[in-house]
C-alpha cells in the first residue's frame, strides 16, 4: 500500500486515496505530448522517489516493493485517442499507475462524472495546484465519451484558474 499522506508532501507529486494514480509535475508549457508520455525528468523523478522508499526497478515500466507494483503505462500509439482505462479507477492496494497530470484529470472527470458541478470543480482544482495539465487537450479528446459535456462545462473556468495558478505560484519553477 502506498502512503499517500508521504506522496503528497513531496513538491512535485499528487495522488488522491481511493484512486491507484500518481502523478508528477512537469511543466507549464503544454504540449500534444502531455496527455500521455511521462517526460524523462518526470520519469527519473518517479524512479528516484520510490527507489527512496524502498522500490525497485523491475522492468523499464515497473517499479516494485512487496507485492506493490507501480507501473508506468506505455503510451497510446494513435495520437488524439483517450487512453483511459477503468483500472485507473479501482484501488486494490497492489497496482498503482503512474500518469501524466492531464490523464490523472481525466480520471479525476470519469469518476466524478455523475457528481454535482461544485464537487468536481473543486477536486479538479487541487490537482491543478499541484500539476497544472493541459485542459484543451483533455476537452478535445473527451469528444463523444461519458465525460465531453463535463469537460466542455468546465473548460473556461478551469483555463481561467489554472492560468492563475501558474501565474501565482509557478512562473519560477523549472521542469523536471
Amino acid at each position: 500500500m502506498i502512503d499517500f499522506s508521504a506522496l503528497n508532501r513531496d513538491n512535485n507529486l499528487y495522488a488522491l486515496e481511493g484512486l491507484p494514480l500518481i502523478t508528477v509535475y512537469d511543466d507549464n508549457f503544454f504540449v500534444r505530448n502531455d496527455y500521455d508520455v511521462l517526460s524523462i525528468g518526470q520519469r527519473k523523478y518517479v524512479i528516484s522517489f520510490f527507489e527512496s522508499l524502498g522500490f525497485t526497478q523491475k522492468t523499464g515500466k515497473t517499479l516494485v516493493k512487496g507485492s506493490v507494483t507501480i507501473h508506468i503505462p506505455k503510451p497510446n500509439s494513435n495520437l488524439a485517442v483517450s487512453s483511459f482505462d477503468t483500472k485507473f479507477l479501482e484501488s486494490d492496494s497492489k497496482n498503482y499507475y503512474c500518469v501524466t497530470p492531464t490523464m490523472f484529470a481525466e480520471a479525476l472527470f470519469y469518476k466524478l462524472k455523475d457528481t454535482n458541478y461544485i464537487d468536481t470543480r473543486k477536486v479538479i482544482r487541487r490537482l491543478i495546484k499541484k500539476c497544472p495539465y493541459n485542459i484543451e487537450w483533455l476537452r478535445d479528446i473527451s469528444y463523444h465519451t461519458e465525460i465531453e459535456s463535463i469537460t466542455k462545462k468546465t473548460y473556461e473556468d478551469l483555463t481561467t484558474y489554472q492560468q492563475f495558478i501558474v501565474k501565482k505560484r509557478y512562473k519560477d519553477k523549472k521542469a523536471l
